[in-house]
């Protein structure tokens, strides 16, 4: 990765608001602002997913193709677990077990 990966976990367990510079795979950088909320491997490559305030919805970046990243004070609108469960109906996974 060429970030710190340990700011992003932090953003993700304290619920704060991202803005990166992204390069897709083409080359073409875009700064984003996203609400990210998990982190994880996806086919060996590290992403997060998160809510793309550019896009209106959920999107996964590529770790690696994180340019810069700057964590923000500001906080997610809504709780992390709500934004997971949305997340998880949009890529037509199972819920959650709930206790």
């Amino acid at each position: 990765p060429t970030i710190d990966v340990s700011a992003l976990r932090a953003a993700i367990r304290h619920e704060r608001k991202i803005t990166i510079v992204y390069r897709d795979g083409d080359g073409k950088e875009t700064r984003r602002a996203l609400w990210p909320i998990l982190l994880g491997f996806m086919e060996r490559v590290l992403v997060v997913a998160a809510w793309c305030e550019l896009r209106e919805d959920y999107r996964s970046f590529r770790v690696d193709r994180i340019l810069e990243i700057e964590v923000a004070e500001a906080r997610y609108p809504r709780k992390r677990k709500i934004m997971v469960e949305e997340w998880r109906a949009r890529m037509d996974l199972p819920a959650t077990a709930r206790n």
